[in-house]
């Protein structure tokens, strides 16, 4: 049996956002998830031969409740047999780079925001949040996961840029974008983010910003880049950055 997220969904026959049961899919992989209260972690396993036990924070809402699950079978997959691990809120959330949370975090999207649902529902559409919003209904997953999502799999260069009180937290880019363009620290002044991290009352609407008021490059106040930022908790904002005038990137194609 394969366990790649698409062969495993196309196994069980499901090719809707609304039939991906996470449960149903963990028990079909050996895992069984169960739900109660936790403290000082989102979620854990304990696995060991061929079975394991997944136990999700039953205090969370349910799109965080299924990313974690999601999260978890990752790390049964990955590292099956024996296995036991805890994780935290912060390390789901935020773990995207090549280590082995974020190695399940991204198990835990290509399953509940498989490719082939999600590709299709994104073609045309702008990279902000009202389209965030609309896909984020239609896979019950969370804000974060789904402008991750759109990022990596939408047809348009773009980045996905947190950041907190201190300035940037972590940031995604699609290919286009990825180890080319690298966000400032903190973001400009004529952002709505940095009116956001003070405690402004912003318009949420995408707005055109000069590029140098988000990208640490030389040339970025010759271009133009589309930011819609929301304020999400305990002080910090999402940014999504769209590069709908396309000449920045163009600009790297040519050097």
């Amino acid at each position: 049996m394969s366990y790649d997220p698409e062969s495993l969904l196309a196994q069980l026959g499901i090719h809707r956002p609304k039939d991906i049961d996470i449960d149903v899919i963990a028990q079909h992989c050996g895992a069984t998830v169960t739900y109660e209260s936790l403290s000082g972690c989102e979620a854990r396993i304990l696995g060991s031969g061929e079975q394991a036990i997944i136990t999700v924070n039953s205090d969370s809402i349910e799109p965080r409740r299924r990313f974690s699950a999601a999260h978890e079978l990752g790390h049964w997959i990955h590292d099956r047999g024996k296995l036991a691990a805890a994780c935290s809120a912060t390390a789901i959330r935020h773990s995207w780079g090549d280590d082995r949370e974020a190695r399940a975090n991204q198990y835990a999207s290509d399953l509940l925001l498989p490719r082939s649902m999600f590709v299709p529902r994104v073609k045309g559409r702008d990279t902000t949040f009202v389209t965030v919003d609309a896909l984020r209904d239609d896979f019950n997953v969370s804000m974060t996961a789904t402008a991750i999502r759109l990022v990596r799999c939408g047809p348009w260069p773009s980045m996905l840029v947190c950041c907190g009180p201190g300035g940037r937290q972590w940031f995604i880019a699609s290919s286009e974008v990825e180890r080319r363009l690298w966000p400032r620290k903190t973001p400009g002044e004529k952002t709505a983010a940095f009116d956001l991290l003070r405690g402004a009352i912003a318009l949420d609407k995408p707005l055109d910003v000069d590029a140098d008021e988000w990208i640490d490059s030389e040339d970025a106040g010759e271009y133009v880049v589309r930011e819609h930022s929301r304020k999400i908790n305990d002080g910090r904002i999402l940014t999504l950055l769209w590069w709908k005038d396309q000449s920045q990137i163009s600009a790297l194609d040519g050097d």
